[in-house]
Parts: C-alpha cells; sequence; structure tokens
C-alpha cells in the first residue's frame, strides 16, 4: 500500500458506512438523493457526513444553502468539514468559490486523492458521497481506494437511463452496489432492473415543485420526496440505524 493510500484508510478509518450515490446517466436528481439522504441520517440523530465528489459541476451546497464564499473548512492538522444541518458537509466548491473546475485525467486523480488525504471526517455512522454522473474516473477510483464503499445507483425509467444501468451491472462494481433508486418514476419497471441483478430500493414519482425547496433544507425534509429517501435510508443502513430510528419515534 502505498502512503498515500495508507493516509486516505487512516482518514475514513472511523466512518462506519461510506455509500456512493451514482448514475449512469446525467439529470436523474443523484445530487438531490445523495444530499436528502445524509440530511434524513442526520435527522435519526446519526453522525454523518457528505462529500461533493462532482469535481466539475458541484452542487450539494446549493441544496444545503451553503455560501462556499463564506463558509469555509478550518485548517487543523488537515481540513475539518463544515457543519451544516446536522451533517458533516466537504466539496472543492469550498475551494474553487463554486466556479467550475475543469479536470481530466491524472488531474482528476489528484484531487481525488488530496481531499481524502486531508480531511478529518472523525466517527461517522456514515459518509455519503456524491458522484459525477457515468462511471469514469471519479467512480473508479471509489472502487479502487475505498474498497468498503458501496453504491447505490440512480435511474430514471427511460430507456437511455435504464441502459446506462445495465452497463454498471456489466462491472465488477456490481457486487457491491445495494440496490437501485428509481426516481421521476412514471411506470413499473421492477423486472428490468431485477433482471440486471439489481434490487429496486425505491420507486420516487416526479415532483415539479423539489428545485423550490433548493437550499431551504427545513422545507426540503418535510416534502414527500425526503418520505421516499427516508424509506431508502431505512432499507440499506444495518439495524442500529433501524434500531436508534425506532426509539426516536
Amino acid at each position: 500500500m502505498s502512503l498515500k493510500n495508507s493516509a486516505i484508510t487512516k482518514r475514513l478509518e472511523d466512518i462506519e458506512r461510506i455509500i456512493a450515490i451514482v448514475s449512469g446517466k446525467g439529470g436523474v436528481g443523484k445530487t438531490l438523493i445523495a444530499s436528502t439522504m445524509a440530511l434524513t441520517m442526520a435527522k435519526f440523530g446519526f453522525p454523518s457526513g457528505l462529500l461533493d465528489m462532482d469535481f466539475t459541476n458541484s452542487s450539494c451546497h446549493l441544496i444545503l444553502g451553503v455560501d462556499v464564499l463564506k463558509e469555509k473548512p478550518v485548517e487543523d492538522m488537515g481540513v475539518l468539514p463544515v457543519k451544516v444541518h446536522g451533517i458533516e458537509f466537504m466539496s472543492v466548491a469550498f475551494y474553487s468559490r463554486g466556479e467550475a473546475l475543469p479536470l481530466r485525467g491524472m488531474e482528476v486523480d489528484n484531487v481525488f486523492r488530496e481531499l481524502l488525504m486531508i480531511t478529518r471526517w472523525g466517527r461517522l455512522k456514515a459518509l455519503v458521497i456524491d458522484t459525477p454522473s457515468g462511471f469514469g474516473d471519479v467512480i473508479l477510483n471509489i472502487a479502487t481506494y475505498l474498497p468498503r464503499a458501496e453504491f447505490i445507483a440512480v435511474t430514471s425509467p427511460n430507456r437511455l437511463s435504464l441502459e446506462a444501468l445495465k452497463r454498471l451491472a456489466g462491472t465488477y462494481m456490481r457486487e457491491r452496489v445495494l440496490g437501485v433508486i428509481v426516481n421521476m418514476s412514471y411506470k413499473p419497471i421492477h423486472s428490468s432492473v431485477e433482471r440486471m441483478g439489481f434490487k429496486v430500493l425505491v420507486e420516487i414519482p416526479r415532483y415539479d415543485n423539489l428545485e423550490d425547496y433548493m437550499g431551504y433544507v427545513d422545507r426540503l425534509m418535510e416534502t414527500e420526496f425526503a418520505g421516499k429517501i427516508e424509506e431508502t435510508v431505512l432499507k440499506v443502513l444495518d439495524e442500529s440505524f433501524k434500531a436508534g430510528y425506532n426509539g426516536l419515534t
């Protein structure tokens, strides 16, 4: 193991679960799902984190209502994530000032490893990772450098999204997929997903007004959409989460 890989492992050793939210195609609501999932865990009272790894188009901060020009991670033997709405949040947007960050090839790899090496997450029940669409460098790096990472795939029922999901089913990462979230659902596709070897965690109908809640977390968490994500969290997380949830209700 290289020194860099060892440093990454050390930074993440106190995180119980690492869950990357992936999609083969853009526009399926992956970032909103990742952000809401981390917020839901915090709602249950469990230490959780959100890492935005969509380096070229970071947008989790917009959903959370974080002003990246004012909020900054604190440097202390590394970098401490920003605490917002009960979650630990880290994004390259803090350093790019919210602007696009064009990267390719080894540049992606370098930023990926640097962000993991410097961030001090501390003890977390789960770290949710938002990723860029497609199954490119960032996803491959997660699979390589984070052997404990699990994946939740997001798709919509349209043919192009399902074809992208089928490509994921043909990779070595398929065994680490916890299940599939069908977002903006308008027809049942359980059988199609199951034929690929995946299970459907939840089907979420299309909600046309969700954009109105961007930056307004309290209102977002009161929506039916957030309720659907809550169902997903309860399905994929272990019994200690469920026991804690039951104790809170």
